[in-house]
């Protein structure tokens, strides 16, 4: 992973684009729970959550992003690693490939990696992740309904579940932080072990 990163540092910083032609962006977002694919990853507990990203006008990313979690075992961070690449034809179409790395410090056994691959046009988009190494896959449809800040997503996460998610982003600020809120509904699959999960999450965010 760490010689992947290497590689994308390199390319970026040789390219035509120049260190002070790109964007530094950081987001700090605290909630109620921190919802992933459907399910909780803090026990339904309250999560703060971080990160930043490198993007060049060619379209190169990379980045971090951090968040406390809850499992009952050793971890208590999850700490993801991503570069890729995203552009957009002349068509309006979008698209985003990329390298995802999921770890978890003190508790090195819950690690994986994907590679995603994700499509938009207008209001829709459409993601695939693929599972390393024997990690399971995920399939993501999303629709945003127009510029009224509400969208549903749609996800099935291989031997886990489907899930689906309406979330709004509410069009106030306060005290300088946005607000969303969002409603999950997870269904598990028969054998997986895991239970149902229905959740209300409220962010606030900068």
């Amino acid at each position: 992973m760490k010689n992947i990163f290497k590689f994308c540092a390199i390319v970026f910083f040789s390219s035509t684009t120049t260190l002070q032609s790109a964007e530094f962006e950081s987001n700090v977002a605290i909630a109620n729970d921190y919802v992933w694919r459907g399910m909780t990853q803090t026990a339904e507990e309250p999560a703060i959550s971080g990160g930043f990203d490198i993007a060049g006008e060619s379209g190169l990313y990379f980045g971090t992003w951090a968040s406390n979690v809850e499992f009952g075992d050793g971890a208590a961070l999850e700490l993801d690693w991503y570069a890729g690449y995203a552009n957009e034809l002349e068509n309006g179409l979008s698209y985003d490939i990329g390298y995802l790395a999921f770890t978890y410090p003190g508790e090195d056994s819950l690690d994986f990696e994907e590679i995603y691959f994700g499509l938009g046009y207008s209001y829709f988009g459409l993601t695939y992740s693929s599972g390393q190494d024997s990690a399971p896959d995920n399939t993501e449809f999303s629709v945003a309904l127009g510029e009224t800040g509400l969208g549903i997503t749609y996800g099935d996460y291989d031997e886990y579940g489907e899930y689906t998610i309406i979330s709004y982003d509410l069009p106030i600020s306060i005290a300088g932080l946005g607000v969303a809120l969002s409603w999950s509904d997870f269904s598990a699959e028969t054998f997986s072990g895991l239970a149902d999960e229905d959740t209300f999450v409220i962010t606030f965010s900068m």
